[in-house]
């Protein structure tokens, strides 16, 4: 009902989602399992993770490529970790190993899924799809 649907490789998700995040960087993005994330003034990604999925990340190798292993800190019962743009590129796939089918919706509503091809299926409502389309994201 009134979103934008359009479809990416990976490739191009990678590009589309940069070109958002310049738009805002001070943008929440919540998934469904309860990670979330943040970038900072410096550009690191500060990433909130609650233990259920922390534990599940930990059983499964989720920093696999990331050395050494972030440190975290505990803040309102969640583990806070922060990584460099490289080292959440990593920890992103890493993470979507774990579960393809997670629907990643941000505070500003544009969501999305990895449909079984491999492709981001990203929804855009109508206010945010005009301030991409106006900035040439």
């Amino acid at each position: 009902g009134g979103m934008y649907i359009i479809e990416l490789t990976a490739a191009e998700w990678g590009i589309f989602d940069v070109n958002v995040k310049k738009l805002s960087t001070s943008t929440v993005h919540p998934s469904t399992n309860s990670l979330s994330y943040t970038i900072n003034s410096s550009g690191k990604y500060v990433i909130s993770i609650p233990p259920e999925m922390w534990n599940k990340i930990m059983s499964r190798y989720g920093f696999a490529g990331i050395n050494p292993v972030p440190h975290y800190k505990l803040e309102g019962g969640m583990y806070i970790i922060e990584l460099t743009a490289a080292e959440w590129g990593i920890f992103d796939v890493n993470v979507k190993k774990l579960s393809t089918s997670t629907v990643h919706p941000s505070t500003s509503s544009l969501s999305y899924t990895i449909n079984s091809s491999g492709k981001y299926v990203i929804s855009i409502p109508p206010e945010m799809w005009k301030m991409i389309m106006s900035r040439n994201g």
